[in-house]
């Protein structure tokens, strides 16, 4: 990744051919101001880009977040088509203004560019990850699922991403050590997509859509927790043969994505799960500080050591929190017209009702 300081106020950082990272250090470190007041604006160019996954688009969320806690703007300069989609339906456009050439992030910066080098234009490359992210998404729209399924606060949702949650921003990773060298990072995320919902623990009822884990695709959640019941899904966001990311829709208790990749590490491969969200509305973010972070640190632990049992070897499982912005977003408090739990309860009569005249 090619970061360099073009003035005392300006850093512009030229995106690799891949970005399959979760890691904001580089920037961050390469973009720190000298003195305090200096180093205001953060560019990104994204000309040379070609791959981007869930781990990518998790590392512009904490850019974003870090950045502006050090007091810096953030902006999006050379996006084709393809990444211009891919910021919208993430949300990351709604924090990370996009500008065709870098003169024009400038200007709207107040900058005048006449004085600064700024790096040439490239011939851009076709994007590979095309057929990997889910095409355009206005409402979710679930597919039909079996008949135990509740089926709830899916249809017509927006996807929610972690810059539209309400609380803090959390990233939480969770790490399996394969110890069976013969099993590849490939087999480990098709072993997961195939076994998704025999891996959960059986409070937590996944049902994918027939089309499997496919981009686009939707899988509906229900899942019994302390506060009572809740069904809802989520649309899987990106998929390729070593991740996979689920988003969440509106309603659901967290506001982001979390994504399932595997990768070698010597001899070994380490399967991850990276979570970064914020809980949806006030009702959510009492309850994770509460007890509700402590049950879905248990329920991906439990995933893990499912998956390990299930490839025949120790289940020896990592877990490292970590509070990327303690700040929530009041804007955000009206999350709580969709809240999943609440509207799952309110339906249950309902449902019960209809289950005693089938």
């Amino acid at each position: 990744m090619n970061i360099r300081k073009v003035s005392d106020e300006v850093c512009i950082a030229e995106m690799p051919a891949e970005l399959l990272d979760h890691d904001e250090e580089p920037i961050l470190k390469s973009c720190a101001p000298t003195e305090p007041g200096r180093m205001r604006h953060i560019i990104l160019d994204f000309s040379l880009l070609e791959r981007m996954n869930g781990l990518g688009a998790s590392m512009l969320v904490k850019l974003d977040a870090r950045a502006r806690q050090r007091g810096q703007q953030l902006a999006a300069c050379r996006v084709n088509e393809h990444y211009h989609h891919v910021l919208e339906v993430t949300g990351l456009q709604r924090h990370l203004p996009i500008y065709e050439r870098p003169e024009d992030a400038l200007a709207a910066a107040g900058i005048t560019s006449s004085h600064i080098e700024l790096p040439a234009p490239s011939n851009r490359p076709e994007p590979q990850d095309m057929e990997n992210w889910t095409g355009p998404v206005s409402r979710m729209k679930a597919p039909p699922f079996p008949p135990e399924a509740w089926n709830r606060n899916i249809n017509g949702r927006l996807a929610v991403g972690p810059v539209n949650g309400f609380g803090q921003l959390w990233q939480k990773i969770y790490r399996l050590k394969v110890s069976d060298p013969a099993i590849s990072p490939e087999q480990a995320i098709r072993e997961m997509k195939e076994n998704f919902p025999s891996l959960q623990p059986e409070y937590n009822r996944f049902y994918p859509s027939p089309a499997g884990i496919r981009p686009g695709e939707i899988v509906a959640i229900d899942s019994s927790t302390p506060g009572g019941p809740v069904s809802t899904g989520v649309l899987v966001l990106y998929a390729d043969d070593l991740s996979f990311t689920f988003i969440t829709p509106q309603g659901h208790p967290e506001s982001g994505w979390v994504t399932f990749s595997a990768s070698r590490s010597g001899e070994h491969t380490i399967v991850q799960i990276l979570g970064l969200a914020r809980a949806n509305d006030p009702v959510y973010e009492a309850a994770f500080r509460t007890i509700g972070s402590k049950i879905q640190i248990k329920i991906w632990t439990y995933v893990l050591t499912s998956l390990a049992s299930h490839l025949g070897v120790p289940a020896e499982v990592t877990v490292a929190p970590t509070l990327v912005d303690r700040r929530v977003q009041w804007s955000q408090m009206s999350n709580v017209w969709y809240n999943a739990q609440i509207r799952t309860l309110l339906y249950a009569p309902f449902r019960g009702l209809g289950l005693l005249r089938r």
